[in-house]
């Protein structure tokens, strides 16, 4: 068996599948997934728009993790 994926247009989409459930259905299974939008950046978010500052002010990284791990050494 092997796996086939395919990324088609919406004007070609209805023809490959109509193609695709012309074969014989015991040799082959159609999985079909959701739409992809077309501007997929929309959906996904750019973290570099981002200016973080919440461990500005830590001047010794490890010596703050170290002191904060002393509560599970109990």
């Amino acid at each position: 068996m092997h796996t086939i994926k395919l990324k088609v247009k919406d004007s070609v989409y209805e023809h490959v599948i109509c193609l695709l459930k012309s074969l014989n259905k015991q040799e082959l299974e159609i999985i079909e997934d959701n739409k992809i939008s077309e501007n997929d950046e929309e959906s996904s978010i750019d973290f570099s728009k981002y200016n973080i500052k919440a461990f500005q002010d830590i001047e010794d990284p490890v010596k703050w993790q170290r002191d904060i791990r002393v509560e599970w050494d109990r």
